[in-house]
């Protein structure tokens, strides 16, 4: 008996590690997505219908209703056409209308759960209809205070392409025209405004100003575009378009003493406010408010790049080089701002 139990004792990790391993790979393949298209917003709000099918408009709020996540925008490429059909479109995410397909947009959720959505490693998703691990690439965010619901950076539940509190050009004008260019070169994928109603509401709409494959100058080998979030998924509504919810962000510091902004690309500054903003720190939570890379597997996570290949990036990866890796136009050079040098393949 002792000799079974030594032999089982040294049997036990192997299982353990190869059923991790399983696992780890199985959360990859569902992570591959077809990068051939023109990327959708990460999500869209705008005007909605509401019970009584009256168009209600966005207002003056610049960022409208909250109506669906990118996930919506690829179910037909996650061969769940037949969800995107019963999408009701002109309705909030979290309606509760039922339509012609006898759905609301909630219940399409609630009531599919879909697995290709989950992490294998997610404990907080698995058995969660609605629930979601994976989230995609919104760039470079300056989080002004807290990332609990209703303060702060997520006040108004949505990340703009363009940040209203930087002068990335050093030229004194905050936020013009060349600043949100430069912005929206720090992620790939950003929000979008429909003006359904045609009411013409200054600032409506705004268009979809995610990248494609021809605009990502660093190499789609070289950016990452979805990783995972044990985290994300608060609302257990996957077309929740909170980037809190489906996205995540590298918390860059706006503080003129930690930077000379014409390095916002070349060394771009973490921000300590936010030291949970590295991979895996931020493993215990709190869920929906930790818009980083987490993962219940040992020492890594797992990305879907560009071009769609998979690779498991270390926890320990050096934090310039996993910014790098956010930006997709990092090493190009505009104006003021010092390019980013180009990434050795050996270097993640």
């Amino acid at each position: 008996m002792s000799i079974i139990a030594v032999l089982l004792s040294l049997l036990l990790p192997s299982i353990h590690n190869a059923r991790a391993a399983a696992r780890r790979t199985q959360c990859l393949n569902r992570m591959r997505q077809d990068p051939s298209h023109r990327f959708p917003p990460y999500g869209t709000w705008g005007d909605y219908r509401d019970s009584s099918g009256t168009w209600q408009p966005s207002g003056p709020s610049a960022h409208g209703a909250q109506l669906r996540s990118w996930v919506v925008d690829v179910l037909g490429q996650l061969d769940r056409q037949d969800l995107f059909d019963r999408w009701d479109h002109t309705r909030r995410h979290d309606s509760t209308y039922i339509g012609s397909s006898g759905t609301s947009n909630r219940q399409l959720m609630q009531q599919y759960g879909l697995e290709v959505l989950v992490c294998p490693d997610d404990q907080t998703a698995q058995d969660s209809p609605g629930s979601l691990s994976y989230v995609v690439n919104v760039g470079y965010a300056n989080i002004d205070g807290s990332l609990s619901s209703g303060s702060g950076w997520g006040s108004s539940n949505y990340h703009n392409y363009n940040d209203p509190d930087l002068d990335l050009n050093v030229n004194g004008s905050i936020n013009d025209l060349e600043d949100q260019k430069i912005h929206r070169r720090s992620g790939v994928m950003w929000r979008m405004v429909v003006d359904r109603n045609g009411d013409g509401l200054p600032g409506q709409p705004r268009p979809n100003r995610s990248h494609g494959p021809n605009s990502i100058y660093d190499g789609l080998s070289n950016t990452i575009l979805v990783t995972e979030n044990i985290n994300a998924g608060n609302s257990q509504l996957w077309g929740d378009p909170d980037p809190r919810n489906c996205a995540f962000v590298y918390p860059i510091s706006a503080d003129t003493t930690d930077f000379d902004s014409t390095t916002y690309y070349a060394a771009a500054p973490f921000d300590t406010n936010h030291p949970y903003g590295r991979i895996n720190a931020a493993r215990g939570g709190p869920e929906g408010e930790r818009p980083f890379p987490n993962s219940n597997h040992a020492g890594a996570v797992n990305v879907v790049f560009c071009d769609g290949s998979t690779r498991t990036v270390s926890d320990n990866l050096d934090i310039n080089i996993y910014a790098r890796l956010i930006s997709p136009a990092g090493d190009r050079q505009q104006g003021t701002i010092t390019a980013q040098q180009p990434l050795d393949g050996n270097s993640f």
